[in-house]
């Protein structure tokens, strides 16, 4: 009976507006007569190509939308899922997780805080196997003071091996480059989730070894936030985060950019570090702590370098687009039956995971580390660490393991340009409305189907970039109109 009385209500409506819209456009009615004998005029091959060509202008007009962009997010995701078969590049590093997996977590007795002393033998294992990169994907910071002013013997051994890291371990050979994860918390007065908050910058939260790092040529903070999707997904990584405490700015890189920087820096030799370089980059996004990210960020980025340049093929879009944070994941953390992972060019395979119970028995040989990205991470469920990704859950040190394959892979992700989507689209277009006037509507959707199978190497590249969808729907409008016959 309600649905009946709002259909009564809702129909007047309607008709009202409808017959509103036809008086309103009763002016232009000379104007689409003409435009109809022109479309009557028109062979079905020719009607095919136009219609299809209008709807592809309309997708790259639209396609910085909300709703064109969601689409691409999906179809990227669903490529992911379908495509891993890619060959490594030929300087790809291997990546070896040691992995506090909940076997360990309970060995270990469920700890609340990592036990330092553990994480520091984790941490010299990855040293002593001349791994090419740690990242320690642990929050560092103080546990309970046994007094005032005096840290846990364990900080304490941590503090002091870090101190002495670069005299010990890096002046007579090379070392690897230690990256520790940086936490945040929110400034004072700030309450979190409140829509009537104003943008603000986050602060750092202190670590006894903030001095340490800052005395340092081998050892960085890093960022591990991503961006979470508004359907609880992470597909995308952050250059760097913006902070402001106690009213001193700084700006903390991200793991994926500061990772890929310092390892295209062992290639060259020569020039500037790329490290210095990109905090020289970086130096010019600090935040003005005396205004808010909006106003700082409209006034002071007119003038500021656009790019980073740390290779020939990885160049960073320091003003990120959507599609420049993209991560692509190849890597799951539970493999389909049957399936393996690619290997680096030395035969070792991509992603090594090593229990860190079997590390500190001793169980375990440190080989796989020799040249590597070491994560050192947990993976039990207490830790909270775990995240919905494209291709299911997976672990924070996959997480970063992906985002860096992701960009030592493929590079920032740019589109190509809307005239070769309009080229391409055109083409494809044109040789389905020719299959379908030759071959009827059956076979020619048959042999257009084939057309697009044949295109599958090109199809990787246009998936890579959520542009499919650019030539999809309107290949797909095309049979509609055909089958249609308007």
């Amino acid at each position: 009976m309600k649905l009946l009385l709002k259909w009564q209500i809702l129909l007047p409506l309607l008709k009202k507006l409808v017959n509103g819209l036809a008086w309103m456009s009763r002016p232009f009615h000379p104007l689409f007569a003409f435009i109809n004998r022109l479309w009557q005029r028109l062979s079905p091959f020719y009607k095919n190509v136009v219609f299809g060509l209008l709807i592809t202008l309309l997708l790259i007009g639209l396609r910085h939308g909300q709703w064109i962009s969601e689409l691409e997010d999906l179809s990227v995701d669903w490529m992911m899922t379908l495509y891993r078969g890619d060959l490594v590049k030929e300087n790809t590093p291997p990546f070896v997780i040691l992995n506090i997996d909940e076997e360990t977590y309970q060995a270990w007795g469920e700890p609340f805080i990592t036990p330092r002393d553990k994480l520091l033998k984790l941490l010299h294992f990855a040293v002593q196997a001349q791994a090419k990169l740690i990242i320690v994907d642990i929050a560092i910071d103080e546990q309970p003071h046994l007094a005032e002013g005096l840290l846990h013997p364990h900080d304490l051994a941590l503090k002091y091996y870090l101190a002495e890291y670069d005299n010990r371990y890096c002046s007579d050979s090379d070392c690897p480059a230690i990256l520790l994860t940086r936490t945040f918390r929110l400034p004072k007065g700030i309450k979190p989730f409140n829509p009537n908050t104003p943008p603000y910058y986050l602060a750092q939260r202190p670590s006894f070894l903030d001095k340490i790092v800052m005395r340092s040529s081998y050892i960085y903070w890093g960022s591990t936030q991503f961006e979470r999707e508004h359907d609880r997904l992470l597909r995308r990584w952050n250059l760097w985060i913006p902070t402001c405490t106690q009213m001193v700015s700084d700006i903390i890189p991200s793991m994926p950019l500061l990772s890929a920087t310092l390892l295209v820096e062992e290639e060259k030799s020569g020039i500037l570090p790329c490290s210095c370089r990109l905090r020289h980059h970086l130096n010019y996004f600090l935040p003005n702590c005396q205004k808010s990210p909006q106003k700082w960020t409209s006034d002071g980025l007119r003038h500021k370098p656009t790019e980073f340049v740390v290779s020939q093929d990885l160049v960073f879009d320091l003003h990120p687009t959507r599609l420049s944070r993209r991560m692509l994941y190849t890597i799951p953390w539970y493999l389909n039956p049957g399936k393996t992972l690619p290997t680096v060019s030395d035969g070792r395979d991509l992603l090594t995971i090593m229990s860190a119970n079997k590390i500190l028995n001793k169980s375990v040989s440190d080989k796989a580390l020799r040249d590597s990205v070491t994560i050192i991470g947990g993976s039990y469920l207490a830790g909270r660490d775990w995240h919905a990704t494209p291709l299911g859950w997976m672990p924070g040190m996959l997480v970063l393991v992906n985002s860096i394959q992701s960009l030592l892979q493929y590079g920032i992700l740019q589109p190509p340009s809307n005239w070769w989507i309009l080229l391409f689209a055109t083409i494809l277009i044109m040789l389905t409305s020719w299959l379908l006037i030759q071959y009827g509507q059956l076979w020619g959707a048959i042999y257009s189907v084939f057309l697009i199978i044949a295109l599958i190497p090109l199809s990787f590249v246009l998936f890579k970039y959520g542009i499919w969808l650019s030539f999809a729907i309107p290949w797909a409008a095309v049979q509609l109109r055909q089958l249609i016959d308007f």
